[in-house]
């Protein structure tokens, strides 16, 4: 491993102070956890999570601006879509760890083989997700190109009562779109010397329902979604020693484990067989975190973190004949994907410089990831017996990364802050011969020997905010991004110069980088605020699978003959990931909030939300940016009171453009609908310890398909697939009317 000289790095800052700035003390104590760049732009509390009864991360953003969830089909969801760009161009992390890399392709999704989906994340176990827009690697590294989202999870404090020492949790939530049951149990205690938080999550589910039930069928003209039988658990394990006022020590577990039995009667080969998969994922994460407040005449605050996590997808398939239910084929798949790291931040005191108040942050950190696929296929035959073999698809890689970054802020007046700042990353990935890739043989003859990369970032990012008036506020921000190429893009190869479809490795990618210009105008008056939110975003560098018709030789050519099989050429798919040039986004979000309660003269608080979102986005290619959802509008009244909490929400979506969907010169087949959606959602007190809540979704009951859910039908395969009369494309619909019943219990 390569000795590496990382660069101090100077970092920004972003502030959404409201209107009464007065002095940069106080600005620096509502940001003492974190520096001010690093304030998101959409903020989730567990008590948004559990008043508006999200149980996934599709209810988490679905009135938020600009966010998706990367659909899946069977395999589920696979990360978030922000401004555009998706999955490995968001970054995901938990507690400031990020999430495993997706592991995909145009290959084998479409085939079903492999879950290389992105986990998913138990929200019970969640205290608050921050979300930012845009190009931004400051803080969160190599992905956050489209933006990231960071889950915080609880600590004990978030379930035992003001003024009490222990705290007892339970809550337990039905869902019909699914049949799922969803139970959480939590105790806790705290003392002066520390405290334990032990929460536990269990959810029995089945498939996702569609508003027509659809016709029960094999193939890929089945309407009907495929049978699916859903478990998993989450717990939770967090605890803080506090050995004196200076220092606190945060111990962390968390374990995710989901399994899914499918019975996939939608499997596009379904002649003689048909198809049982199994899939299943175990996540586990340890770490250990110091907290250090400093007396030092430098710095406020010390913190040192080490963890480990380590992710299991695994994919069993069994294919059965449909005369004699024999087992005749079984295929084992597998991902795993383990890291390491440590991180180190300082806080600096707040000092004065030409008579201007600053402060400084600074980060430093190193991580290893390994990422191992092993595969195993059985073959059965009454003739030949059973046969088994091992091979991967991919050599195994592990991956050193480090990165030094640091901020600086400084309020230049009463109203007016700056905050700049700089991170560097290196990436040096090892890749090691296994010996069983399935197309070894092929090495040095028709695809090229892996061998080891480097790639390095730079990231730079500045802000200035400025409180014009008691009422508005504007704030200008330019950041950038990158995300460096993941082991599947580099090095991930199938099939020979005979193949039908093929992916040679490209080991001469470049990392992408992205570039974005965001300006906020804010009024706030008494009783409403209305923020105007324009932005662009320019990518070079862009990674993309691109495919195209090779023409072939044909050794089995006989001239004159008219013989299918026979002729002189035939076309091949190839594909390869490249860079493209450029590729850019632009848009408008716009936010009105008013308080009804003076308006109508009532006690309690009643409030009114609007919302719009609109963006486009476009390659150099030629090619729509097809992570970009069609305009929302969203506006939504709740109205609280002491004991309960009522909230109607109406999302209009308009259908996507044909036009703007144009990939490879083609336009996609399928595209969404436009729907106008209600849900109304009521939270009842009963006691101080006992709540209820009840949901009523898509009450207009309507029929309709998401942008997100149509765009992931593969071009071709087995999996997830819909007939040429489209009859199977019921499947992608969305749920019809659907309710939700709640009961929380603390104390």
């Amino acid at each position: 491993m390569n000795k590496l000289i990382l660069l101090p790095l100077t970092i920004l800052t972003f502030n959404a102070y409201s209107s009464d700035i007065t002095t940069f003390e106080e600005v620096l104590v509502k940001a003492k956890k974190e520096p001010i760049l690093n304030k998101a732009n959409i903020e989730i509390s567990n008590k948004e999570i559990d008043n508006e009864m999200a149980g996934d991360i599709n209810d988490l953003v679905k009135g938020e601006l600009g966010v998706s969830v990367v659909q899946k089909g069977r395999a589920g969801t696979s990360g978030f879509n922000i401004r555009g760009v998706s999955e490995d161009r968001v970054a995901i992390l938990v507690d400031g760890i990020h999430q495993g890399e997706s592991f995909d392709n145009e290959i084998y999704k479409g085939y079903g083989y492999f879950n290389g989906s992105i986990n998913d994340i138990e929200l019970d176990s969640v205290k608050s997700v921050a979300i930012k827009k845009g190009s931004d690697s400051l803080f969160t590294g190599s992905g956050s190109l489209g933006g990231s989202v960071s889950f915080k999870t609880k600590d004990a404090e978030d379930i035992i009562l003001p003024s009490n020492q222990y705290g007892f949790y339970n809550k337990t939530v039905y869902g019909s779109k699914n049949n799922e049951t969803k139970n959480t149990t939590g105790i806790a205690f705290k003392k002066e010397y520390g405290d334990l938080l032990v929460l536990y999550t269990d959810v029995n589910g089945h498939e996702l329902e569609t508003r027509d039930r659809g016709v029960d069928i094999y193939g890929p003209a089945r309407s009907r979604p495929d049978p699916v039988d859903n478990k998993s658990f989450n717990l939770l394990v967090k605890s803080q020693l506090k050995p004196n006022k200076n220092n606190n020590i945060i111990m962390t577990y968390e374990q995710f484990k989901s399994n899914k039995d499918i019975n996939e009667k939608s499997w596009a080969i379904y002649g003689n067989d048909h198809r049982l998969i199994n899939s299943s994922v175990d996540r586990r994460r340890y770490s250990i975190e110091w907290e250090h407040l400093s007396n030092n005449v430098y710095f406020d605050k010390l913190s040192t973190k080490i963890y480990n996590q380590k992710i299991d997808q695994t994919d069993d398939s069994y294919v059965y004949d449909f005369k004699g239910e024999k087992l005749t084929k079984n295929y084992k798949r597998s991902i795993k994907q383990d890291s390491f790291g440590i991180e180190q931040k300082v806080t600096s005191k707040s000092y004065n410089l030409f008579s201007l108040p600053m402060k400084n942050n600074f980060m430093l950190g190193y991580q290893r990831k390994k990422l191992q696929n092993d595969n195993v296929d059985i073959l059965i035959s009454s003739w030949s017996g059973k046969s088994v073999s091992k091979n991967n698809i991919i050599e195994p890689v592990t991956t050193d990364s480090f990165y030094m970054a640091a901020t600086h802020e400084m309020l230049i007046s009463d109203s007016e802050l700056i905050s700049f700042g700089a991170r560097y990353d290196q990436f040096n990935n090892d890749v090691s011969l296994s010996g069983k890739n399935t197309f070894n043989h092929l090495y040095g003859k028709e695809l090229t020997v892996p061998k080891d990369t480097r790639f390095s970032g730079l990231s730079l990012s500045a802000i200035y905010d400025n409180q014009l008036t008691d009422e508005i506020n504007i704030k200008y921000k330019i950041n950038s991004g990158f995300r460096a190429p993941t082991a599947t893009e580099l090095y991930f190869s199938y099939g020979g110069k005979e193949s039908a479809n093929r992916i040679e490795p490209n080991q001469s990618l470049k990392q992408e980088t992205g570039l974005t210009n965001e300006f906020n105008f804010e009024y706030t008056a008494d009783d409403w605020k209305l923020s105007l939110n324009p932005y662009y975003t320019y990518y070079r560098g862009f990674i993309d699978l691109k495919p195209k018709d090779k023409k072939m030789l044909n050794k089995y050519y006989i001239p004159g003959s008219t013989h299918k099989g026979t002729q002189k050429y035939w076309i091949q798919n190839y594909m390869q990931y490249t860079n493209v040039n450029k590729a850019y986004i632009y848009g408008l979000d716009i936010n009105f909030e008013f308080n009804l309660s003076t308006l109508l003269n009532v006690y309690n608080d009643i409030k009114y939300e609007s919302k719009l979102s609109y963006s486009k986005g476009k390659g150099s290619d030629g090619d729509y940016l097809m992570g970009v959802n069609p305009l929302e509008f969203i506006n939504n009244i709740i109205y609280n009171t002491d004991t309960y909490r009522l909230g109607l929400y109406t999302n209009y979506i308009t259908q996507k453009n044909p036009k703007d969907t144009v990939r490879d010169g083609k336009e996609w087949k399928y595209t969404s609908d436009s729907v106008f959606l209600v849900d109304l959602v009521m939270n009842y007190a009963i006691t101080d310890n006992i709540k209820i809540s009840g949901g009523l979704f898509n009450i207009l009951d309507k029929k309709y398909k998401t942008w997100d859910s149509v765009r992931s039908i593969p071009k071709f395969g087995t999996t997830n697939m819909v007939d040429l009369a489209e009859k199977g494309l019921n499947r992608f619909t969305a749920p019809g009317i659907n309710y939700k019943l709640g009961l929380e219990i603390n104390f």
